[in-house]
């Protein structure tokens, strides 16, 4: 018994390892503050790099990832499991919309600030 535990904790290090850029896993100190309101329901989620994927099922729902180089949409693929982590298709996934008009200010570790293509300044705070 013990062996198969310990198998299967080694192949869930190695998938996370081997998916660090496709895994975003769920920041629950996170916050997102839109235009000086804090997004009630949003949630913020990581990856090793430090790329964040933003998602709210509250009213108006969106999913919006933003990557280092100014890239900003929402994915074709990802699978998540709610409230916890999400898995996209690549590191650098395909986007079925793009905020073509979005301007990423600052993106460090601990904060990203950035300007949609609505002209809403938004700020996510991270850890």
């Amino acid at each position: 018994m013990r062996k198969l535990i310990l198998l299967l904790v080694v192949v869930a290090v190695v998938f996370v390892v081997w998916n660090r850029q496709r895994l975003y896993v769920r920041d629950p100190l996170g916050s997102v503050v839109r235009d000086g309101v804090k997004e009630q329901g949003a949630q913020v989620l990581i990856n090793y790099s430090n790329d964040v994927l933003l998602q709210n099922y509250n009213a108006p729902m969106y999913v919006t990832l933003i990557q280092h180089g100014d890239r900003v949409g929402t994915p074709v693929e990802m699978h998540c499991v709610a409230y916890v982590a999400c898995l996209l298709d690549a590191d650098v996934p395909a986007f079925l919309v793009t905020d073509e008009g979005a301007k990423v200010a600052t993106m460090t570790g601990k904060l990203v600030e950035y300007r949609d293509s609505k002209g809403r300044d938004t700020v996510v705070t991270l850890r």
